[in-house]
């Protein structure tokens, strides 16, 4: 299930490009939320990872 969570340690910048519609969704969610447009952000990206089968992504040992 997915839930916006609060992220303190969020310390990395990015300057990232987005569709206007899911920006103003993105910024929806987070007035209604009272939640931060990162912490949304954050949250979707991170739901995202979690349900993404990963494995071909890892580093071979070599």
């Amino acid at each position: 299930m997915f839930e916006i969570e609060k992220y303190k340690d969020s310390n990395v910048k990015l300057s990232i490009r987005l569709p206007e519609s899911i920006d103003n969704t993105l910024r929806r969610i987070a007035e209604v939320e009272e939640m931060s447009f990162n912490n949304v952000l954050v949250s979707c990206v991170k739901y995202a990872l979690d349900n993404t089968d990963l494995s071909k992504y890892e580093q071979k040992e070599k």
